[in-house]
């Protein structure tokens, strides 16, 4: 597997290839139980990008998100018109981060999967991906990434953990078309075009929600996107990287609270 470089953040964060249109992020998730989940994805998006974030969430958590995170736009997500309008008007969606997989959150993933469309940035996470294996629904025709870590691949593909390789993730992105991001100590990349890069950094196994989170983020500074989803796995575990040298353990809401200061490191 190839290495992903430091010089890749450069690149996105060089003023003439960044996007100048502002670019609107939905970030779909965090149930009566789950909303730290989505709080973390909500706000790495943002403080990896500037751009405004809508979180779409339990009604229970709007006190929480407002103390977390006072930039971001709330909407109920059962408020299915409010919904469907939000991430209509998006460029980049998330969903999954602490959503849950009862009915109820199975209803949400419908309207966010009904509402997607072709020009749109999906990133499915967490409890969005339970929900399709389970409801056994397409994977919508957008430009899509997955996020997963190994145990939730091998319950989405029924490929076992011991059995996963690069020709079983091939089959399945031919299938689906879809940029698939394995989070491990080293996480993998998996391409469409059959590349497959690794983080050269070791980042642990609780961080998957900040790692979403800047994906998302970065997913709106450049249409390359590809080189976006490889820049947020180099970023993410620098971070990591950096913190843990003088903290331990390097939690993910220090990841995040981190994410301006070293992006600061690659802006022109």
């Amino acid at each position: 597997m190839e290495k992903i470089s430091k010089s890749i953040l450069t690149n996105i964060f060089n003023e003439e290839e960044k996007q100048v249109t502002q670019q609107r992020i939905v970030v779909v998730g965090g149930n009566e139980n789950g909303g730290g989940s989505a709080f973390i994805t909500a706000k790495s998006a943002l403080y990896s990008s500037g751009n405004p974030v809508t979180t779409a969430t339990d009604k229970l958590n709007l006190g929480a998100l407002y103390a977390n995170l006072p930039e971001t736009d709330y909407i109920n997500y059962f408020d299915k018109v409010l919904l469907a309008d939000a991430i209509s008007n998006a460029s980049v969606i998330v969903a999954g981060p602490g959503l849950g997989s009862d009915l109820r959150s199975s209803d949400i993933l419908d309207v966010v999967l009904a509402n997607a469309s072709l020009n749109q940035t999906l990133i499915l996470s967490d409890a969005a991906l339970k929900i399709i294996k389970e409801s056994e629904h397409p994977l919508p025709k957008t430009n899509l990434i997955l996020v997963m870590d190994e145990a939730e691949w091998a319950n989405f593909s029924n490929v076992p953990i011991e059995q996963q390789t690069s020709d079983s993730m091939e089959i399945f992105q031919q299938k689906n078309n879809a940029i698939i991001v394995i989070k491990k100590t080293n996480t993998e990349l998996y391409l469409k075009d059959g590349s497959v890069l690794t983080s050269p950094l070791k980042t642990s196994q609780t961080s998957t929600n900040s790692l979403t989170g800047i994906i998302t983020g970065l997913a709106t500074l450049s249409s390359n996107t590809s080189e976006t989803v490889a820049a947020a796995i180099y970023l993410h575990g620098y971070i990591e990287d950096q913190i843990s040298r003088s903290q331990f353990p390097a939690l993910p809401s220090r990841i995040v609270d981190n994410i301006p200061l070293f992006l600061k490191e690659f802006t022109l």
